[in-house]
């Protein structure tokens, strides 16, 4: 008999359990990620809206089975109480019938108060806030179900609920819709789009000089080479913009589009293109630098310490920090092969 009586609070320590993280799964979703799931054509993301939308009835099916598995589970456990414990006691302690009854029942209903706190309640309603929508869609119908056979009793509550809420100020606070919460996020936002803002985060505490091309790496043309030699050194570096040197002094930055533009005119005077450079200390974060870039509207800066040229940085490699590596059309050295190719034939 005692195992029976064990075995029905446990049924009802696990149906409270389902319903009380059912309720903190259903109070973390909100309409927002609902509607966002509903635009994805996700069909359970309906009913869970359909029953956010009247949140006053869905909890009201809630309590009612809370109310229920907690009663019928003190109601055991009082009754074995009375029956098993409280003899034992008077018989082998010599108490009081009055003393024994007392003290059986606080002997069955503190260990089940406590199994009812931890179980019941904190240990679900954590795990249904780590995946509250995966929580929602499954207690969802179950739940529906239960406010359709308990229809009569649910609008009672429902519309006493609602009485008693008009009673209180309405509290202005920004439509749901504008609102989404870290646990939306985390169920919205797709695994790639989570590495980019973790990327975001990263690039915040990262200097420049970890992503520069350092300066003995980077191909440059000199003021005083003739348009011809330029034009290879252009051609042959496959790059779209180039440092401009003066006596080992960065003056300016050529565009290759713009100078072959300026080429296939008849021009020579191709210094004359030179655009303005962008100079910063190789300390820079990535993100400070970024936007130093977006305000000149220009692509690459140059990198120094102190006064010393260090390297550069382009707009390119502080995308790849954040998205990843960017294919160029050049990475597999096409342009090389077909100037090795032209050297050969000749």
């Amino acid at each position: 008999m005692l195992m029976l009586e064990l075995f029905f609070i446990g049924i009802c320590l696990f149906i409270n359990a389902l319903l009380a993280g059912s309720e903190a799964a259903f109070i973390a979703v909100s309409k927002s990620s609902l509607k966002a799931l509903i635009r994805q054509g996700n069909e359970k993301a309906k009913l869970l809206l359909e029953m956010r939308e009247n949140p006053e009835r869905t909890l009201s099916v809630m309590q009612i089975g809370i109310s229920f598995v907690g009663a019928f589970a003190a109601a055991i456990g009082g009754a074995g109480a009375g029956e098993k414990i409280a003899p034992w006691l008077v018989h082998h302690f010599g108490l009081k019938e009055t003393s024994a009854e007392l003290l059986s029942i606080l002997l069955v209903v503190l260990p089940l108060t406590f199994a009812s706190v931890v179980l019941g309640e904190l240990v679900p309603k954590t795990l249904a806030l780590r995946r509250s929508l995966s929580f929602s869609f499954v207690a969802a119908p179950w739940i529906n179900f239960a406010s359709r056979i308990l229809y009569p009793t649910v609008i009672l509550l429902e519309w006493t609920t609602k009485q008693i809420i008009a009673l209180f100020p309405k509290k202005h606070t920004a439509p749901e819709d504008q609102e989404i919460s870290s646990l939306d996020l985390e169920n919205l936002i797709s695994p790639l789009n989570k590495q980019y803002m973790v990327n975001l985060v990263k690039i915040e505490k990262t200097s420049v000089a970890e992503i520069m091309v350092k300066w003995d790496s980077v191909v440059s043309v000199n003021i005083a080479d003739p348009i011809e030699n330029v034009a290879i050194t252009v051609i042959s570096s496959g790059h779209t913009r180039l440092p401009i040197l003066k006596d080992e002094e960065v003056i300016g930055i050529l565009n290759s589009k713009e100078f072959f533009a300026f080429q296939k005119s008849g021009n020579s005077n191709w210094p004359s293109l030179a655009r303005p450079i962008v100079a910063m200390q190789e300390s820079v974060p990535i993100l400070t630098a970024l936007r130093i870039l977006q305000e000149k509207h220009t692509h690459m800066g140059i990198i120094y310490l102190g006064t010393a040229k260090k390297g550069i940085v382009t707009m390119e490699a502080i995308f790849e920090e954040i998205i990843g590596d960017i294919y160029d059309e050049d990475d597999d050295g096409a342009i090389q092969k077909i100037l090795s190719s032209r050297r050969h034939f000749k």
